[in-house]
């Protein structure tokens, strides 16, 4: 749970924003609830000495990257002590991903041991290696993998390492490379972020402790929040980064859909937005500590990840004429002792009813036909009622689009 800086800034990423970012993590009260790792992409390497050692952008960092991470690690948040962690990037191939103005940044193919041991040096606690510029055959990706975790656990520093290759056939090795793996394309927007849920389906069983899949960042709203041209706090000229077309959220309602989801797929958290810009309802979202806990806790033995339970794939196509979308589902999370949670999802075009039937929905979570559940609306932070035989929940006219709602099931005596 943190901070990462891809969506926010790009390779435009500064000190002064990280900075700034930090202390908004901890002034919201973000980081009081989770949100500690402040974690920086692409944008600080900028080439290598004679030697081969890596070389800081020192003009965007001026301080150079192990101070900066001392500096983050001295914060203090209120009430829990100097607890925020520092994040690095690097790519696997020879060359990093690249912007239109950030290009020629060298990987880190060859260096694996070398590089591992200056990024633990800087204070890193997590470690993104992104796959630009390497080979795309499995055995050779995961060969180039292995070769960074063993060059992290050679350095004895607990480092949490995000695999960051795109596909879902990461899955099925990515818990003996690292704690984490990207299991599909970037998630932009709604549309994108909607097939990284579908793609997410089938990998629930290789999701538990310390290795997770991951469905990308969490976005806030808005377009043109990073932009200098119209924002004085943005971080570089829309014009110049092609790739920042796609970023954006149509409504915060969407925003909201994704955190209920990736609480539910027990997907990292990490926000990849100014938390000091975004919208009241944003940070509201994102500190919903009930949210927070169906995210974080799991029922003894697993499964750790949600599923989905009902439904089909979701789509959405924000278009310059027409905007449309597809699909409802219904995924289900155990939780500690006998409780679970359900979150209720539309893509739809218009509002919609989604029911759940035992068969359609509690069989595949194992609830038993007897038993009784007080249900709450962890939204609405409300006891909504109770539920029993024959089970049936009924969601009344999902909003279209990102339509959301969660709710918690604890048993009663």
């Amino acid at each position: 749970m943190g901070y990462s800086s891809w969506n926010d800034c790009a390779s435009e990423v500064t000190e002064v924003r990280i900075k700034r970012v930090t202390k908004a993590l901890i002034d919201t009260g973000l980081a009081a609830k989770g949100f500690v790792h402040v974690n920086i992409d692409e944008g600080w390497l900028s080439a290598r000495d004679p030697s081969g050692a890596l070389v800081e952008d020192l003009v965007k960092f001026p301080s150079g990257m192990k101070a900066l991470g001392e500096w983050i690690h001295n914060q203090t948040v209120p009430g829990k002590g100097k607890i925020m962690k520092y994040g690095l990037y690097t790519c696997r191939g020879t060359c990093q991903c690249g912007t239109a103005k950030y290009s020629n940044a060298p990987g880190g193919h060859g260096h694996e041991a070398a590089d591992s041991k200056w990024l633990a040096d800087a204070g890193a606690d997590y470690l993104k290696v992104d796959s630009c510029c390497g080979s795309q055959d499995h055995a050779t990706a995961f060969s180039d993998y292995g070769k960074w975790r063993d060059g992290l656990n050679a350095t004895g520093r607990a480092v949490a390492f995000s695999l960051c290759g795109w596909h879902t056939w990461y899955a099925a090795e990515g818990a003996r490379l690292g704690n984490s793996w990207r299991i599909a394309g970037d998630g932009t927007n709604w549309g994108a972020l909607s097939n990284c849920i579908n793609s997410n389906v089938a990998l629930q069983q290789y999701a538990h402790p310390g290795a997770w899949n991951d469905p990308d960042l969490l976005l806030g709203t808005g377009v043109g929040s990073n932009d200098l041209a119209t924002n004085p706090n943005g971080c570089f000229k829309a014009s110049e980064i092609p790739q920042a077309d796609a970023w954006y959220m149509t409504s915060e309602l969407q925003s909201r859909a994704q955190f209920s989801m990736w609480a539910v797929m027990s997907a990292p958290l990490l926000i990849s937005a100014d938390v000091s810009q975004v919208a009241p309802y944003t940070l509201e979202t994102w500190r919903n500590t009930e949210v927070i806990a169906v995210s974080q806790s799991f029922r003894a033995g697993g499964p750790y990840q949600g599923a989905r339970v009902f439904g089909s794939d979701l789509s959405f196509h924000a278009g310059a004429n027409a905007t449309t979308g597809s699909g409802h589902n219904v995924w289900g999370k155990l939780l500690p002792g006998a409780d679970f949670a359900l979150v209720f999802v539309s893509n739809e075009d218009a509002p919609t009813d989604i029911a759940c039937t035992y068969k359609a929905c509690f069989e595949a979570l194992g609830v038993e036909r007897n038993a009784t559940y007080a249900v709450r609306d962890v939204w609405a932070h409300k006891d909504v009622g109770t539920l029993a035989a024959p089970f049936s929940f009924t969601v009344k006219q999902l909003p279209i689009h990102g339509g959301v709602a969660m709710y918690r099931f604890t048993p009663k005596s």
